[in-house]
C-alpha cells in the first residue's frame, strides 16, 4: 500500500516536472532575413503569425495568409529575442511537404542559443531529430528536444532543399533541464562556414542513410536481378531499355523497328565476387544494317537523395570495365537500323553473354517526319555550360528533334544595334538547322521610356536587323517569334496586348509566342498570340479546349524536379504521348542545360551546388555534350508521337487514342510503351 502511494505521488511529480520542462515562452520578438517573398502571401505575411498559436489546416498550407513563405532563397534566418535569459529546453516549428507543388522539406534547420549574439551554442538540427520525408502533401510538426542551454537569443537557420520553405508557427520551450552534452560554440564570424559545413555533412549523411536503406548505392541496387546466389560476373537483360534497375526481362529481347528510329535495351552487369574485378566487354553485330552503340549509365546524385544511373558514358568494344566488390553497372544499348532485315547483337562481359534481336521493317522514319512535333527545351547558348561546346550542343539538340532555338534577353539586348552586339552576332551561326527562333525579350524588367515613340523606333530598327540576320542563317521570317514575357501573369496582360497590337500594326507579319501557366491569362490572350506553350496543368488545358484554339498553335511543357530522379519513361518519354492525347503539336520541358542560372551553380554533375536541383538532361565531358537515359527517352517519345499521328491518319483518331490511353494509364511500366510502339510499327508496315 505504501509503495502504491509512493508510486502515485512519484507519477504526479514527474508529470508536474515534465509540464515545467515544456512550458511555452511567450512575448518573444523575431526578425526574419530575408523577408517572406512567396508571391501568393508576401503582402499578407506578418511575423507575429509565428507565435499567435494559430495553426494552418487544409490542403494548401502555402496559400494561407497566416503562413510565411519563401521562394528561391538559399537560406532563411529567424533571430528570436526572448523577454529574458531563460533555459531553452525545446523548439517546435511547423512546416509542410507537398510534392504535388514541388514543396520539399528543408535540408536542415540549425538551432543556436546565445546570451550576447556573439558566441552561439549549437543546439542541433531540427531535421536530424525528425523521421519525416517528402510526401504528396503533409503538414509536418518538427521538434528539437533536450536542448538545456540558457540564453536570451535564439537563431534558427533554415537551409531549404528546393525552391520553397513555409512555416506558420514557432514555439520555444523552457523549464529545468541541463544540456545532455557540452554544446559546440560558434562565433558569429564563423557562423557562415559552420552552416556550410553542416550542409555538406547533412548531404553526405542522407546519402549514406538512403543507400543503406535500399542495400545500395546503385552499384548494389541491381544485384537482385542476377540469379539467386549468383557467383562471378553476371549479365542480365532488363525488361525495357527504360526499366528501373532490378526489372529483369522474362525472355529474349526482340525489337521491332524501322530504319531511322532509335531503339534501346539495357543490361545489368554485376560483380558477385569478393574482390574488385576487371571485366572485358565486347560486342558484335551480325549485320551492318543496324548501327549499335553501348554506354554505361554513370550514377549521379539527385537532390532527393537518390543515386540514379543516368549519364551515358560511351563504351568501346574490347574495353575493360573495373567493378568493385558487389558492384554493378547499367549498360545501355542504342540501336538505329539503316535498312530492313533482321540482325542480332551480342554483348559479352567476361564469360557472361547477352543478346538482342532486331527486326527491321520496310518503312522509314523519313516517311513520318511530316508528323514531327515542334520541340522547345529552352537551350540558352549563353549559359556557361555551352562555352566551348556550342557546336556539340547544337548537333545534340538537333539529333533529339529540338527544332526551336531561343535567345536569352541578356544576349539579345533588344534596342541595341546588332552591329554593336558582338555576343549576339557570334551566336547567330548556331541557329543553323533549327526551324523556329524565339526572341525572349523579358518585358517584366521594362525600363523608363518603354513603349515610347523613341523606344518603338529603336526596337523596330533592331527587330528588322534581327529578322534579316536570321534569314541569312536559313530561318524563315514566319518562324521568328517575339517572346515578351515568360509565364505571363494576369497583371502583365495589358502590356502584352499593347505591344502585340502595336507590333502587328507596323509589322503585319510579326509573330508572337507566349508561355502560359494560368487559365485566366490564356483566356485574356485570345487572338494576340501565334504560338502558345501551355503548362501541363488541367485548368490551363481545359481553357485551351474551351477556346478551341487550333492545335497548330499550341505546344505543351512541364517543369517538374528534381529531374535527375524523374522517370525516363513516365516523365520524359510520355510527354509526347500526353501531347498527342491533348491534341497539341509541340512539346518541351524546362530545361536542356541550366547550369549557371544561380550563383555558384555551375556544374550539371552536382545537384547541390545551387539553391535547388538542376533541370538539365545532359552532362559535360570536355568539349563534348553527354546524353542521359532521360534525354534518350524523350527522343523516343518524339518518335512515338510521329507514329501515333501516322497511325491516326491511317486508322482513325479513335483507334490511335485507344492505344495512347492504354499507355498513359500504365505510366509505371515501360514495357507497355514498347509494346504499343511495336503495334504501331507493325500496323504502319
Amino acid at each position: 500500500m505504501v509503495r502504491s502511494v509512493f508510486f502515485f505521488f512519484y507519477m504526479i511529480l514527474a508529470i508536474q516536472l515534465n509540464a515545467i520542462a515544456r512550458q511555452v515562452i511567450s512575448g518573444w520578438q523575431c526578425k526574419v532575413t530575408p523577408a517572406p517573398n512567396y508571391s501568393l502571401t508576401k503582402d499578407q505575411s506578418q511575423i507575429a503569425s509565428l507565435s499567435d498559436g494559430k495553426y494552418t489546416t487544409g490542403n494548401s498550407f502555402w496559400k494561407d495568409p497566416g503562413t510565411l513563405g519563401w521562394q528561391n532563397t538559399g537560406r532563411i534566418t529567424f533571430d528570436i529575442t526572448l523577454p529574458q535569459a531563460l533555459p531553452v529546453t525545446g523548439i517546435n516549428l511547423n512546416t509542410v511537404t507537398g510534392q504535388k507543388a514541388q514543396v520539399t522539406l528543408p535540408m536542415s534547420i540549425l538551432a543556436f542559443v546565445s546570451n550576447d549574439q556573439q558566441s552561439w551554442s549549437f543546439a542541433g538540427d531540427m531535421m536530424a531529430q525528425s523521421s519525416a520525408r517528402d510526401e504528396y502533401y503533409r503538414i509536418v510538426p518538427l521538434t528539437l528536444r533536450n536542448i538545456g542551454i540558457t540564453g536570451k537569443y535564439i537563431r534558427l537557420v533554415v537551409v531549404p532543399n528546393g525552391s520553397y520553405f513555409f512555416t506558420d508557427e514557432i514555439q520555444v520551450l523552457t523549464g529545468k533541464q541541463t544540456a545532455a552534452k557540452k554544446p559546440v560554440i560558434v562565433a558569429s564570424s564563423a557562423m557562415e562556414n559552420f552552416v556550410k559545413e553542416q550542409r555538406t555533412a547533412t548531404i553526405n549523411k542522407r546519402f549514406s542513410a538512403e543507400s543503406e536503406s535500399v542495400a545500395a548505392p546503385v552499384a548494389r541496387s541491381m544485384a537482385a536481378v542476377g540469379p539467386a546466389g549468383g557467383n562471378g560476373i553476371t549479365l542480365t537483360l532488363l525488361a525495357s531499355g527504360l526499366s528501373a534497375p532490378g526489372q529483369a526481362a522474362n525472355g529474349d529481347a526482340i525489337i521491332n523497328t524501322m530504319p531511322g528510329f532509335s531503339e534501346y535495351a539495357a543490361f545489368s552487369l554485376i560483380n558477385h565476387t569478393t574482390a574488385a574485378t576487371g571485366v572485358k566487354l565486347t560486342f558484335t553485330a551480325s549485320t551492318p544494317a543496324v548501327r549499335y552503340q553501348v554506354y554505361w549509365a554513370k550514377p549521379v546524385k539527385s537532390r532527393d537523395f537518390k543515386i540514379v544511373p543516368d549519364a551515358l558514358m560511351e563504351v568501346q568494344s574490347g574495353e575493360t570495365m573495373n567493378l568493385g566488390k558487389n558492384e554493378s553497372r547499367l549498360l545501355f544499348v542504342k540501336a538505329i537500323a539503316l535498312q530492313s532485315g533482321t540482325g542480332k547483337f551480342t554483348l559479352t562481359a567476361g564469360d557472361a553473354r547477352g543478346q538482342l534481336t532486331v527486326n527491321v521493317g520496310s518503312g522509314s522514319l523519313s516517311s513520318y517526319k511530316q508528323f514531327k512535333p515542334d520541340v522547345n527545351v529552352w537551350p540558352y547558348f549563353n549559359d556557361p555550360f555551352f562555352k566551348g561546346r556550342e557546336e556539340s550542343a547544337r548537333q545534340d539538340l538537333l539529333a533529339h528533334y529540338v527544332n526551336t532555338f531561343l535567345f536569352h534577353p541578356g544576349i539579345l539586348q533588344a534596342g541595341v544595334e546588332l552591329v554593336k552586339n558582338d555576343r549576339l552576332r557570334a551566336n547567330l551561326a548556331y541557329v543553323k538547322g533549327f526551324t523556329n527562333v524565339l526572341l525572349f525579350l523579358d518585358f517584366s524588367a521594362k525600363k523608363d521610356g518603354f513603349l515610347s515613340d523613341t523606344w518603338k523606333q529603336s526596337f523596330l530598327a533592331w527587330y528588322d536587323a534581327m529578322v534579316a540576320a536570321l534569314q541569312q542563317q536559313g530561318i524563315a521570317a514566319s518562324n521568328i517569334y517575339l517572346y515578351p514575357f515568360d509565364e505571363i501573369k494576369p497583371g502583365q496582360l495589358p502590356v502584352y496586348k499593347q505591344f502585340a497590337t502595336w507590333i502587328k500594326s507596323v509589322r503585319k507579319n510579326a509573330r508572337l509566342f507566349a508561355t502560359v501557366s494560368n487559365a485566366t491569362v490564356l483566356n485574356g490572350l485570345a487572338g494576340d498570340v501565334d504560338i502558345f506553350q501551355l503548362y501541363d496543368n488541367g485548368n490551363v488545358l481545359r481553357a485551351y479546349r474551351q477556346q478551341r484554339i487550333p492545335a497548330q498553335q499550341v505546344w505543351l511543357y512541364d517543369t517538374k524536379k528534381p529531374t535527375k530522379s524523374l522517370s525516363p519513361y513516365a516523365y520524359y518519354r510520355l510527354m509526347a504521348w500526353k501531347a498527342f492525347a491533348d491534341d497539341v503539336t509541340g512539346i518541351g520541358f524546362w530545361q536542356y542545360a541550366d547550369a549557371g542560372h544561380e550563383q555558384n551553380a555551375t556544374s550539371l554533375w552536382d545537384d547541390f551546388d545551387g539553391k535547388s536541383a538542376d533541370f538539365a538532361v545532359v552532362y559535360d565531358n570536355g568539349s563534348q555534350v553527354l546524353s542521359s537515359r532521360r534525354w534518350e527517352a524523350f527522343k523516343m517519345g518524339v518518335e512515338d508521337y510521329m507514329l501515333l499521328k501516322a497511325y491516326a491518319e491511317k486508322k482513325g483518331k479513335a483507334a490511335a487514342m485507344k492505344i495512347c490511353n492504354q499507355v498513359l494509364n500504365d505510366p509505371g511500366n515501360p514495357q507497355t510503351g514498347d509494346q504499343a510502339r511495336t503495334q504501331l510499327i507493325k500496323a504502319l508496315e
